[in-house]
């Protein structure tokens, strides 16, 4: 029973980092031989680098870009890090570096995923909601999102300079996103839709009742999206 546990966990745990927005992985430092082998751990760690700079989306003003033109050349990309990650032989190495070989897998098996059936910037309104007001029960939040999230709840009020330059910078980042989704959304899914719309107005909810909580102090940092809200 214990055995079965253990691979259990070990498949819920890749499954969790399968998303193109999973959070962060932490890898484990190898014995300093298995680092310097060729096509070996410190490949895999530079890899796994490389990769989390190109699963997050370009930015273009601080506006993430999921066009259709985006989308199509980082999933034209992909395959050439599959590639390399199929190069690297974990067989010889520590149970937990082996994992790690394995995260990074899912990690990529998710985002071609994503781009061959969920397609979730071109079917679902709810990923391109990015303000929150309520906190995760899960350490990354669930379902799919877009890069850039915002999480009120861990603003104090009144709110600091430092955190309200911080919630200014992401909010001007809101409207031009959301123009950007009447053009990227071209999926017909009737549920997707309707939920997503439900979340859509969700965080509209959120932002008014984020103006109510604001001093007069604090109302500059929402001069840059209430004008659209």
């Amino acid at each position: 029973m214990i055995p079965r546990m253990r691979a259990a966990c070990a498949i819920a745990a890749a499954i969790l980092f399968a998303s193109g927005t999973a959070g962060t992985a932490a890898l484990h430092p190898p014995p300093v031989a298995a680092a310097e082998q060729a096509g070996g751990y410190a490949d895999l760690v530079s890899l796994f680098t490389e990769w989390r700079v190109f699963q997050k989306p370009k930015l273009t003003d601080g506006v993430p870009d999921y066009t259709a033109e985006a989308m199509s050349a980082q999933q034209r990309e992909l395959p050439a890090y599959q590639r390399r990650l199929a190069a690297i032989d974990p067989g010889a190495w520590p149970v937990p570096q082996q994992v790690d070989w394995q995260i990074v897998r899912a990690e990529m098996n998710g985002l071609d995923f994503d781009h061959r059936v969920l397609k979730p910037w071109a079917n679902n309104p709810g990923f391109y909601v990015t303000v929150f007001d309520d906190e995760s029960d899960q350490p990354a939040r669930e379902g799919p999102h877009a890069y850039g999230m915002v999480e009120l709840f861990r603003y104090k009020r009144p709110l600091s300079a430092a955190d309200a330059a911080g919630i200014d910078s992401a909010m001007r980042a809101v409207p031009p996103f959301l123009e950007q989704a009447r053009t990227n959304l071209v999926g017909n899914q009737k549920d997707i839709w309707n939920y997503g719309i439900g979340d859509v107005k969700g965080q509209s909810a959120a932002l008014a009742t984020f103006l109510t909580e604001l001093t007069p102090a604090d109302y500059a940092v929402a001069f840059s999206f209430l004008p659209y809200f």
